[in-house]
């Protein structure tokens, strides 16, 4: 079997995990990881570059890896992901960068002249029912899409605090970098998991473009309250709103709603609806309404329609994602097969570095929106 020699730039809480499901897969040869914060990693035959920041440039040209996970913070995603590409590595590129417009820019020119591949590492793409509902689209179910709406809306209150209440603190985690952004930006911080499943759904960046896009930030009480109730300085200044609403209207006339809410009490979700002229999907209820199919009025269970409409990576694939990566339900597993099958030329990934580029752009347009109380248009193309 052809192996993919590999290597990781950073491994805390993100980068472990792939890593840990990467040895599920026979193709894929870790031999390096660099990461100035960790002693040794537990896999026999993978040295461990952790000298400094700049280590991981001894591993690059020690090891000469054919494709590197960069699983880094996020300030940094770029500039390590330009070095590998400098090497002619192709790159497996963890989200969320994307911190200002233009940011990729650099990367995306590098890729392109030496032509290697940058695979955004946007789970939500491969999810079972996400795939299956994008097929249902596409062949004409939904009729013609009108509404869609998504989010991170995910508690991350005992990530971004320690126990005394202290941000920040939480060592050894991402709370450490993190925790900055809500200390000095109010916008919507982490789009892509929300945004990239309904664009790849609605062929935007492909077929339509946004035209407009205005955004909104509630109060910031939810972390003061939890600092207060762990007894921390509640003193400490917090910027970003607890909810960042974000309307998007694209060239075609769609309207997309997005969510970020990190900082309130709640379950996980994603809060995935689709709406068209023929059907409607609400995906945390896991339901479905189809005119003149459905009773009339009446919502059904979407597991019939999943099924019906199965995606041929889950056809093929599903009973090992699950078996391997029930943490993320399967996503990552079938995330990590694709990327490999497209190295291997004999499938190609759903998503680009430009897709990454675009979707993240919603971070830096919301911040502007939110701090100058406008809506924010787009050249039209076209």
């Amino acid at each position: 079997m052809e192996k993919i020699k590999t290597a990781f730039i950073g491994v805390g809480y993100r980068g472990k995990q792939l890593l840990q499901l990467l040895q599920t897969f026979p193709v894929f040869e870790v031999v390096a990881v660099a990461d100035p914060g960790i002693e040794g990693v537990d896999i026999s035959g993978v040295t461990c570059y952790n000298d400094g920041d700049d280590d991981y440039l001894n591993m690059l040209d020690r090891h000469k890896p054919e494709l590197v996970f960069v699983t880094s913070p996020w300030q940094f995603h770029v500039r390590h992901a330009v070095q590998c590409v400098k090497r002619q590595c192709h790159v497996a590129l963890e989200i969320k960068g994307g911190l200002y417009l233009g940011e990729y820019q650099p990367l995306v020119e590098l890729a392109e002249q030496g032509k290697c591949r940058v695979y955004p590492l946007e789970n939500t793409l491969f999810r079972r029912d996400i795939l299956a509902i994008c097929n249902m689209v596409n062949v004409g179910l939904f009729g013609e899409i009108i509404y869609m709406r998504g989010g991170y809306r995910h508690d991350l209150r005992a990530l971004l605090l320690d126990d005394a209440g202290n941000i920040g603190h939480r060592g050894k985690t991402e709370s450490v970098w993190r925790s900055k952004f809500y200390q000095c930006e109010n916008g919507d911080l982490y789009p892509t998991h929300g945004l990239a499943p309904l664009c790849m759904i609605a062929g935007i960046n492909r077929t339509d473009y946004f035209q407009s896009l205005i955004s909104f930030a509630s109060k910031s009480a939810g972390l003061l309250q939890r600092i207060k109730d762990l007894h921390g300085d509640t003193s400490v200044r917090i910027t970003m709103g607890d909810i960042i609403s974000t309307q998007i209207k694209t060239e075609k006339g769609i309207l997309i709603s997005l969510i970020h809410d990190t900082t309130l009490p709640r379950p996980r979700s994603l809060d995935f609806e689709i709406q068209g002229t023929k059907a409607i999907w609400q995906g945390d209820n896991c339901r479905i309404y189809v005119e003149n199919v459905s009773p009339d009025e009446t919502w059904e269970s979407d597991c019939t329609y999943i099924e019906h409409y199965e995606s041929l990576y889950w056809q093929q694939w599903g009973k090992d994602a699950l078996l391997h990566d029930a943490h993320h339900q399967g996503m990552d597993y079938i995330m990590l097969k694709v990327l490999a099958e497209d190295l291997l030329g004999n499938l190609v990934y759903p998503a680009t570095l430009n897709d990454l580029a675009f979707w993240t752009s919603v971070s830096p347009w919301s911040k502007k929106s939110i701090a100058e109380n406008q809506t924010i248009f787009f050249l039209v193309r076209a």
